[in-house]
């Protein structure tokens, strides 16, 4: 496969900037001297650290246009690492470190995308582009597997620096592609523009990726399942710690633990999920029938804490692993779909254009999230409002998804 040293690059990639950005709600439960944070204290660094993702996201198409993919995506990976060390260092200025994390984040998938596109047979594409994303469960299971351990090893400061490190040395290992892959890009001549005129461009850009999915039917389609799907995502694995250790009695550790079960789930899934989606399922379908059964294991996790039930650990272990399978399992078969979708050459705007509304349904999700769960409704009634979304998302996707795949070029409305 000609694209199998792209793809483990983007994947390790992919996989760090997870990591960076679960670092802080992972490592907040399980660290008795960081700052303390309560669930909606998570939420709210969630939220400012996916506003960030927005910016960084619609501004990959220009980035790569100029810089490249794989050094946007180097350059991305040192923002983070910068914003690790920075929450190491100074604490008190959690909010920046967030936003700082969440504007490298944002530019990493669409590069990626980009990437992929040109290196990967279309027959392939859906398995290729699962197993690309597998980097983002296997980041945030990195993050459930070592951080506790290494927090009580350590502590905060050097918990964040050891994967700011880890951040550097996976940015320096993708320079031997680096000049292969980013050939393509150009740097236009900027002769001595007008503040007003620089400011009118960077607007442009911008919003750009945005007017590349309002154009076409099946992008929008996309992009507002993943508005909702994302929200999801996020409140899994910015939650399950506080969730199990609060709700279930289960030790920091062994909740880590199966945090990081369910994100090996999330790997396995978007694996076996795009393999299915290249041969046997068509991909609207089997996104409607992952979003059924998140809604069924959210429905599951919130009738346990409704009724105080604390299953054997086995039993809760599998049910977190089916939950992070499908939870984080889908975005291989949506990116995929949205690459083949987008008018030809334009992949990775359309990335950029339907990911910056996959992190607005985030900063909604999350925050919401840990606003239930921490007034009145508990984490039953946040998990309730999790399976009727989902529950509404797959029976939109069966009953009015494309039945067919319309062709890019056929114009705005296909």
């Amino acid at each position: 496969m000609r694209s199998f040293l792209p793809l483990v690059v983007t994947l390790l990639i992919q996989a760090f900037s997870a990591l960076a950005l679960m670092a802080v709600p992972v490592l907040v439960p399980v660290e008795p001297g960081t700052p303390r944070l309560t669930t909606a204290g998570i939420g709210a660094f969630v939220l400012v650290a996916y506003c960030g993702a927005v910016i960084g996201s619609l501004s990959a198409g220009s980035l790569v246009d100029r810089w490249g993919a794989i050094r946007s995506s180097q350059v991305a990976l040192l923002l983070s690492a910068a914003g690790l060390a920075l929450a190491a260092l100074v604490p008190a200025v959690l909010p920046l470190a967030g936003l700082l994390i969440g504007l490298a984040y944002g530019p990493i998938t669409p590069a990626s995308s980009h990437v992929l596109i040109r290196t990967t047979p279309e027959h392939q594409r859906n398995l290729v582009f699962s197993i690309k994303q597998t980097g983002v469960p296997l980041g945030v299971a990195l993050s459930g597997f070592c951080i506790p351990p290494l927090a009580a090893a350590t502590n905060w400061h050097w918990t964040l620096l050891t994967l700011a490190l880890g951040c550097v040395v996976v940015a320096a290992s993708a320079t031997p592609i680096r000049a292969q892959l980013d050939a393509h890009a150009i740097t236009p001549p900027h002769p001595a523009p007008t503040l007003q005129l620089s400011l009118r461009t960077f607007l442009m850009q911008l919003l750009e990726p945005l007017a590349v999915i309002f154009r076409y039917r099946p992008l929008r389609v996309l992009a507002a399942v993943s508005f909702v799907l994302s929200g999801i995502q996020i409140s899994l694995t910015s939650y399950l710690v506080s969730y199990l250790t609060s709700e279930m009695a289960m030790t920091a550790l062994l909740a880590g633990s199966i945090l990081g079960l369910s994100q090996m789930g999330g790997v396995m899934g978007r694996i076996v999920w795009g393999w299915l989606s290249d041969r046997l399922v068509r991909p609207l379908v089997m996104l409607a029938t992952l979003a059924l059964v998140v809604s069924a294991a959210s429905f599951t996790a919130g009738g346990l804490s409704f009724w105080h039930l604390v299953p054997p650990t086995f039993a809760l272990a599998s049910l977190m692993f089916v939950f992070g399978a499908t939870a984080s399992g889908w975005n291989g078969v949506y990116l995929a779909e949205v690459a083949r979708q987008a008018p030809p050459g334009e992949a990775g705007k359309a990335t950029s254009g339907t990911l910056a509304c996959t992190f607005l349904g985030v900063i909604m999700g999350a925050p919401l999230f840990g606003l239930i769960a921490s007034h009145g409704g508990g984490f039953s009634g946040a998990f309730a409002l999790q399976g009727l979304l989902t529950l509404g998302v797959a029976v939109l996707l069966f009953v009015f998804g494309m039945p067919r795949r319309s062709s890019p070029g056929a114009g705005p409305n296909a």
